[in-house]
């Protein structure tokens, strides 16, 4: 048996290595694993809404809810809101059209997933839930109220920002909703280990 100059011989991890690899990608498992099912479910659950029997129906919920609550949000906020046209609202004299998109309901249904199927007590799972759902809802109307009076201003940058900041800043957002109530609890979960 030779060995050539320059060249090592692989050196095998030891046990206690070994463990300690395994314990991380199990870990990394946990953590990871509801994120990894909420996803499924959600692309199961959108793919189920948009099924041609039951798309429209689903649509007009959403949207009208949607509608309704944006109503309501701008009249609490003294902001000139109406609809005078379903589906339909005009903020500060700039109409749009509510669509389907428009209702943030991939958002709704991801954060139901996501924050039921995390791996704390169910107590911080239900809390996590109602943050999410309030966060999307006050930002959703939110949403509608800006991009209104940016539409007054310029209709490109209302398509801009609709189209692309929007969406960013809603999956910024749920992602650190989510990290901040999951490293939370986890570290209260730890805290009572020890």
């Amino acid at each position: 048996m030779s060995t050539k100059p320059g060249k090592k011989k692989p050196v095998n991890a030891s046990q206690p290595e070994k463990s300690v690899r395994r314990e991380a990608l199990k870990k990394f498992y946990r953590s990871f694993l509801p994120l990894m099912l909420a996803v499924l479910l959600w692309i199961i659950t959108i793919s189920i809404l948009h099924l041609p029997e039951i798309k429209e129906a689903v649509m007009q919920v959403f949207i009208q809810f949607t509608l309704s609550s944006a109503l309501v949000f701008g009249k609490l906020l003294f902001i000139p809101v109406e609809s005078l046209s379903y589906p339909n609202i005009t903020v500060s004299g700039y109409t749009m059209k509510i669509v389907m998109e428009c209702t943030a309901y991939n958002f709704y249904i991801f954060v139901i997933f996501l924050s039921l199927l995390s791996p704390v007590k169910w107590k911080q799972r239900i809390i996590t839930l109602l943050i999410f759902i309030g966060a999307v809802f006050i930002v959703n109307n939110l949403r509608f109220i800006t991009m209104g009076y940016i539409g007054n201003y310029s209709g490109l940058l209302f398509h801009l920002i609709h189209d692309y900041l929007w969406n960013i800043l809603f999956g910024f957002m749920v992602f650190l909703i989510w990290a901040w109530r999951y490293n939370r609890n986890i570290e209260d979960t730890n805290d009572l280990k020890n």
